[in-house]
């Protein structure tokens, strides 16, 4: 029907090989920028970059779903499963941050954003 649609999917899903880099690489971005926020929690402009680490962050892990979901992640499935499932618990973290009122709250999330890009970059370097 619409020629130009199959063009555009085909585009869609082309990545380079080093995809997995490039998230990883993301990943780490945004784990200093929260670890950046909850050292500094008493500063004065503490909730604008708490705003913008923790909006980073959820654009990050929704780019990592949509990369799932269109299969442009060069990843095994059984990891890809996991990765989804990581994603959405980085959401809830995500949420709940949000609302926090103490610099221990975003331990989780670092927490889980470092293992993953740490866990990435050690699947890439083994393939």
């Amino acid at each position: 029907m619409y020629p130009e649609y199959p063009i555009q999917q085909a585009q869609r899903g082309i990545r380079p090989a080093g995809a997995t880099l490039d998230e990883t690489a993301r990943l780490d971005v945004i784990a200093a920028q929260l670890m950046a926020v909850q050292r500094d929690w008493d500063a004065p402009a503490h909730a604008a970059r708490l705003a913008a680490a923790l909006a980073d962050s959820r654009r990050v892990w929704h780019d990592m779903q949509t990369a799932l979901a269109e299969g442009t992640l060069p990843l095994p499935v059984d990891v890809q499963h996991n990765l989804l499932i990581l994603s959405v618990y980085a959401d809830s973290k995500i949420d709940a941050c949000q609302t926090a009122t103490r610099a221990d709250a975003l331990a989780g999330l670092i927490a889980l954003t470092r293992t993953l890009a740490g866990s990435l970059r050690e699947w890439r370097e083994a393939a």
